[in-house]
């Protein structure tokens, strides 16, 4: 069985290796969760949108009617 990974500097404890294990565990099942899974989508507000799409160059001017 071939190692994973390999310690190349220092000399780490049984636990330090435990955590070093766990944190490659979860990055590793994320990263292949995130491949399967599509990318979720934020809805886009409308409220500030004409119904048609258009918006006249002078829609925020409001305008005034006579007295």
């Amino acid at each position: 069985m071939n190692a994973a990974f390999r310690v190349v500097r220092g000399n780490p404890d049984p636990d330090e290796l435990a955590a070093l294990v766990a944190v490659l565990t979860v990055l590793r099942t994320r990263a292949a969760t995130a491949d399967d899974a599509p990318a979720p989508t934020v809805p886009r507000a409308t409220w500030d949108r004409a119904g048609n799409g258009y918006s006249s160059p002078l829609a925020w001017v409001v305008q005034r009617t006579a007295p």
